[in-house]
């Protein structure tokens, strides 16, 4: 069941709100604060933020490939990542809020100037999205993100549009792969999507903040329910 999307300059929009939010957790972060490990297997609270450096800077790569005609892959090898991001992440405190500040500045100049474009972006796992939706994949990173960050931001505190916005935009990417349990995701607020190959998926019903949350990042939830059932823990 397809919406309207977020307007495109609202999601530039929220892109700045939201990393304003996420850099006002960050700047509280002593070292110690930056060394606890995440729910991201692996991962520091530094690890996540040279991870959402990396992003910025892919973004304003790749924008700029679009304007030298070259090929357009918003992510090099897993390699080439996982060895960017190491580095980053032994940065210290005051370094990594810095490089999060000042990457997340000269992405968001550029951001603007993708209305309406759609030239194709290749994705690792080779999902192709608009050049106009790279907005959207901005969003979607530090939005979750912050979840991993901060258990003190959660999916109660994003307003229902963008919600909606960054579900639409998950279940159109992960949608057609066989990796997630079939599943039916209807939103309290009037959407509904369907991912995994499966057939006759389980449907869960719930408010669209939570079903992001639950779908990305496997955070449980009880307004999240199941048809069949008068409740369910998202489990």
């Amino acid at each position: 069941m397809p919406i309207n999307r977020l307007p495109f300059g609202d999601v530039v929009s929220e892109v700045r709100e939201h990393t304003s939010l996420l850099l006002g957790t960050t700047i509280g972060y002593s070292d110690e604060d930056w060394a606890v490990a995440t729910g991201l297997s692996g991962w520091s609270r530094s690890h996540v933020a040279s991870h959402l450096v990396e992003g910025a800077r892919a973004m304003v790569r790749v924008i700029g490939e679009l304007h030298d005609g070259v090929q357009r892959e918003l992510y090099g090898s897993r390699h080439e990542d996982h060895h960017a991001i190491e580095l980053g992440a032994i940065s210290g405190g005051l370094e990594l809020q810095i490089s999060l500040d000042t990457s997340a500045s000269e992405l968001q100049e550029l951001l603007s100037a993708l209305e309406g474009d759609e030239r194709q972006i290749r994705l690792r796992d080779g999902y192709h999205i608009p050049a106009k939706h790279i907005p959207h994949a901005r969003l979607s990173e530090v939005v979750l993100h912050h979840f991993d960050l901060d258990g003190s931001f959660n999916p109660a505190q994003l307003t229902p549009s963008v919600a909606l916005a960054l579900l639409q935009f998950h279940v159109e990417r992960i949608g057609h792969r066989d990796d997630y349990p079939p599943l039916r995701l209807v939103a309290d607020e009037g959407y509904e999507g369907t991912v995994g190959r499966a057939a006759d998926p389980a449907a869960f019903h719930g408010p669209a903040a939570d079903l992001l949350a639950w779908l990305m990042r496997g955070v449980e939830s009880s307004r999240i329910y199941r048809s069949d059932d008068e409740h369910t823990d998202g489990s």
